[in-house]
């Protein structure tokens, strides 16, 4: 399993889809699995599903973050799905700004994460966070963009945020 979409809690390296299979090339000491199970909401408890789970330290609890079936998906049905999660204003990507950087030491590994909710942006390191901020305005939150995590947007780019629930109004 892949999802190089995800975020700061996805798969940070393919996954075996093997039920109960521990992968451990996340963040140290984190740990990434998939299961077969169900999900509280299903009406038929026999059907079964892949759900990914990620936990911080061995001594921790699992924690589901997503599931999925093996069922095929065509073209028309990433279009659609792309195209609620872009437009519907339940969704939280029309309701948040989100972006995510993984860290990598001098050797190539990984370490750490970057990650941007909203106006807060965090650096952890393992577990630890070791760099927090908060921005109050859009043109900070544009200066951390380029200097955290390398985007640089347009003049038209910036001007689209304007006006949307997720410009910072501070």
């Amino acid at each position: 399993m892949v999802d190089v979409g995800f975020g700061g809690n996805g798969a940070t390296a393919p996954l075996p889809l093997e039920d109960s299979t521990t992968g451990s090339q996340r963040i140290r000491p984190s740990e990434m699995r998939l299961i077969r199970s169900n999900i509280q909401q299903q009406t038929d408890p026999s059907q079964r599903l892949w759900l990914y789970q990620v936990r911080e330290t061995p001594d921790k609890e699992w924690q589901a973050q997503c599931c999925f079936t093996e069922t095929e998906f065509l073209p028309r049905d990433y279009e659609m799905m792309n195209f609620w999660t872009s437009q519907c204003r339940a969704s939280i990507f029309t309701q948040s700004i989100m972006i995510a950087k993984m860290v990598m030491d001098e050797k190539g590994v990984l370490v750490g994460a970057l990650t941007m909710f909203n106006g807060v942006v965090k650096k952890k390191v393992g577990n630890e966070t070791v760099e927090s901020r908060s921005c109050g305005s859009e043109k900070e939150r544009l200066e951390v963009l380029k200097e955290w995590f390398a985007v640089r947007l347009t003049e038209k780019e910036q001007k689209g945020i304007t006006g949307l629930v997720t410009q910072l109004k501070r």
